[in-house]
């Protein structure tokens, strides 16, 4: 049985893995009201390079879960929550 790693539950910015992986899957949910709150995972560690994903939250959403099907991150995984005028989002991120 294949298995993977949890970044848990972050709520600010933050490298997840700093080395060739693949992403498997990942949860979002918006902690605030107010504002939306853009949520995106790059192929890197930093918030640059090819971006493999990119959500936009309402405020009171539900949460939202994505299987990214092993999406292969030659670099790293940087995950970026950007709150602009929004409180911001809690995510997780599993990777293998």
């Amino acid at each position: 049985m294949a298995s993977c790693r949890s970044s848990g539950v972050l709520t600010a910015s933050s490298v997840i893995s700093s080395g060739r992986c693949k992403l498997m899957s990942i949860h979002i949910q918006n902690t605030g009201a107010g504002a939306p709150t853009t949520i995106k995972v790059f192929d890197n560690t930093a918030a640059s390079g090819k971006e493999l994903l990119r959500v936009i939250t309402e405020p009171n959403a539900s949460a939202i879960e994505f299987d990214m099907h092993g999406v292969i991150a030659s670099v790293g995984l940087y995950l970026e929550i950007s709150t602009g005028s929004g409180t911001g989002a809690a995510v997780s991120v599993e990777f293998a």
